[in-house]
């Protein structure tokens, strides 16, 4: 499967941030710590279980529940 890392990335930063550039930055230093690259991972990135878990890992830290 391809593009569902993307998307959940995009709403984990909306949600989050809800339009502050200080929290959208904080979020993608998040992931990263985490080995997700949120700038590297396009539509076309191929997803993996891991990936996807730890999405939703630091969305609970940070009290965001996704719907993708």
């Amino acid at each position: 499967m391809t593009g569902r890392a993307k998307k959940l990335i995009d709403e984990l930063i909306k949600k989050k941030a809800n339009g502050n550039r200080a929290l959208e930055r904080d979020v993608r230093i998040k992931l990263i710590l985490k080995g997700i690259m949120p700038d590297e991972i396009t539509d076309y990135t191929q997803d993996s279980d891991e990936m996807i878990k730890n999405i939703f890992l630091v969305a609970k830290q940070f009290n965001v529940e996704l719907t993708n």
